[in-house]
């Protein structure tokens, strides 16, 4: 599963979801928007060290 996939489905449950999740779920899409848009796109697969190490 990539962020995309990921992204789509919590959007669809943030229908769904009670207010309280709300500011969670929110945070977690905007967390995997912004991984998207720096090119990871499957953060569970992404050695995040070796990322670091190249800035």
């Amino acid at each position: 599963m990539e962020n995309t996939d990921a992204i789509t489905a919590l959007k669809q449950v943030r229908t769904y979801c009670s207010a309280e999740a709300l500011d969670a779920l929110d945070y977690a899409i905007e967390v995997l928007e912004k991984l998207e848009r720096d090119g990871i796109k499957s953060p569970l697969s992404t050695d995040f060290c070796s990322k670091k190490n190249q800035n």
